[in-house]
């Protein structure tokens, strides 16, 4: 418990009183609940919206829950977001130069563009998702719920992936320790456990109704195959999102792969500038299995 209000105190604007404090030593085990905390992240989004929507337009009730979301974690992955791209953009192929670039406090018009362009995407497929599974809000607010966990998720991935190229003076070198595989594992495992759990829960408690049940590629193929269709309102939201999994992994390696290559080694602003990514990917991955697939 205390190593999980410390990811919080960390991941979040909430603090925590001081005898809770882990050792410097340890303060790395606190990415074992990364994803978790961002489930408790979701978690709130998802309450903060159901209450306004009782008295604001569904447009609004996103537009503040993508706000309240930068409010609760402190926007330290976007700052991450702008500098990255700064120095991508303006640093060229010059890697001393991006790192030069991404130090500075100011923020460049690449970074101005790169969030505009991230809370345009954001916001867009927050209410399409939300328009999709207007019948069931309780199964929309579910899968929101599970944004900022993916996005989290993706920070232990670089750990573990990428540690050992961590910079000196950098906030990632903190967390990097040979503790990072297992920590990523962990992770990995109760994450898409919990994801996959909820969708089955939804699909029985909603059958139907369950707006992850549409039909689509995915129940053709079940037809196909001679699969009992009495079960389909359970499997369906799983076979569906293991895709949006599969679809998340596959970005976290390209992209991790390719700011590495870029900077030259593990950097805290690009670890934040994925995190953000995930988020948007996340909700388009969503969409597209909830709508074609």
């Amino acid at each position: 418990m205390k190593t999980f209000l410390n990811a919080i105190g960390f991941l979040t604007i909430i603090k925590i009183p001081q005898r809770f404090y882990l050792k410097k030593q340890d303060f790395w085990k606190t990415t074992y609940y990364f994803p978790l905390t961002g489930i408790a992240i979701g978690f709130m989004c998802a309450v903060f919206y159901f209450a306004i929507s009782f008295i604001l337009p569904s447009i609004v009730c996103t537009i503040l829950t993508i706000g309240f979301e930068v409010l609760i974690t402190g926007a330290m992955h976007l700052d991450g977001l702008s500098d990255t791209v700064d120095g991508i953009f303006s640093g060229e192929s010059d890697k001393t130069r991006i790192l030069e670039i991404m130090k500075k406090s100011d923020i460049g018009a690449f970074g101005v563009l790169a969030l505009i362009f991230l809370f345009a995407l954001k916001f867009s497929f927050f209410y399409i998702l939300i328009k999709l599974g207007s019948s069931d809000i309780y199964g929309t607010l579910m899968i929101i719920c599970f944004m900022p966990a993916f996005g989290r998720w993706t920070i232990n991935y670089n750990f573990n992936k990428y540690g050992r190229l961590n910079r000196e003076g950098s906030l990632a070198k903190s967390f990097v320790n040979d503790g990072n595989k297992k920590a990523f594992v962990i992770s990995t495992f109760y994450l898409y456990y919990l994801f996959l759990m909820a969708a089955l829960l939804f699909g029985f408690f909603f059958k139907h109704d369950y707006f992850l049940n549409s039909s689509g590629f995915v129940l053709e193929l079940l037809k196909n195959s001679g699969f009992d269709l009495n079960m389909s309102f359970m499997l369906i939201p799983v076979l569906k999102l293991v895709i949006v999994i599969l679809l998340i992994y596959y970005l976290t390696y390209v992209l991790g792969k390719f700011f590495v290559k870029k900077i030259g080694n593990l950097s805290g602003d690009a670890i934040g500038a994925l995190v953000e990514i995930t988020e948007v990917f996340y909700l388009f991955s969503c969409f597209i299995i909830i709508k074609y697939i």
